[in-house]
């Protein structure tokens, strides 16, 4: 198998996480909430979305976190942005990345977003011309890249042609997401080998949910194939802003499990898995949740030697 040389870690939480928390995180929970993730040796933090209120109220604030935050000279700040309004308040809140978001899914652009999927694309263009004036990277995250809530299964041809467009387009990164939760190992590595094929030297990355419970091999069979670039959120919170009937509680992927993983594996990454597991003890207690990921149920190797221990072993 072939590991890149390094892993760069994205953290969701402050927007996947908080846009599908039940409730309204407060401001300044928010932004302590961020300030800490800034300690943890992440490479980026994508600490909110600027769409309309209406449409996603738990992030209405999304102006006054990003004025708030004591930013990390080592950490990059990028938030989402829908369209070209939202891209001119990111430019206002001089944040260093956007998320361009893209569906694929024609049935789920149409109820997150009420628009077509080549109306967002044909924005895309307007969108990177603005950024790169300011100094501000695109990435385009890609909703459903393989499997769709309305639609099923995606043609890999729909997503691998939404990858031409965009890089067209001139963005900086792609990242397809794995919206559903639903991709296998195989899926993901068949589509990153030909979007590596048609676009030799691209930065990709894999935006992770684990509904299938696969999202750490998918992880690996995305490295093999030259990922390195990976969304996670601390706790496995967050997921889809439309989702069918039944699945509103599909998550993300821990990010206390996938730096667990890589730092047991000797993968070089910046962040540092300590600091992690404290913070999501941290976010745990304060936002009331339950044990959401391998790491908080005690699922390390210290923590089960450990106990072990202390009951004396097993047969």
């Amino acid at each position: 198998m072939h590991i890149p040389d390094s892993v760069q870690v994205v953290e969701m939480l402050p927007r996947d996480g908080f846009q599908r928390f039940d409730e309204f995180v407060p401001t300044d929970e928010k932004v302590a909430i961020i300030d800490r993730l800034s300690e943890t040796g992440v490479d980026e933090i994508e600490i909110s979305s600027f769409t309309h209120p209406e449409a996603v109220p738990t992030l209405r604030d999304a102006d006054e976190v990003a004025e708030r935050i004591d930013r990390n000279p080592e950490v990059s700040y990028r938030a989402l942005v829908p369209n070209l309004r939202g891209m001119k308040r990111a430019v206002d809140a001089e944040v260093d990345k956007v998320n361009a978001l893209v569906t694929v899914s024609e049935t789920y652009t149409k109820k997150n977003v009420n628009s077509t999927r080549e109306a967002v694309l044909a924005e895309m263009d307007d969108i990177v011309e603005l950024a790169h004036d300011h100094g501000i990277d695109v990435e385009c995250g890609m909703g459903t890249s393989f499997y769709c809530p309305y639609e099923g299964r995606i043609d890999p041809e729909e997503t691998l042609g939404v990858v031409d467009r965009v890089v067209e387009a001139g963005v900086d990164e792609v990242t397809l997401a794995t919206t559903m939760g639903l991709a296998t190992p195989v899926e993901v590595s068949e589509m990153y080998t030909e979007v590596f094929e048609r676009h030799p030297g691209l930065d990709g990355g894999l935006h992770l949910h684990d509904t299938n419970g696969m999202s750490l091999a998918n992880t690996l069979a995305a490295m093999d194939c030259g990922v390195d670039r990976f969304d996670t959120s601390v706790c496995g919170l967050g997921g889809g802003v439309v989702l069918a009937e039944g699945l509103s509680g599909v998550g993300n992927t821990p990010t206390e499990d996938l730096v667990h993983m890589l730092t047991r594996m000797g993968t070089d990454t910046r962040a540092d898995f300590q600091t992690i597991e404290k913070v999501a003890h941290e976010v745990r207690e304060m936002l009331g949740l339950g044990a959401t990921s391998h790491v908080l149920m005690g699922g390390t190797i210290e923590t089960v030697l450990e106990t072990m221990g202390n009951h004396g072993g097993a047969a």
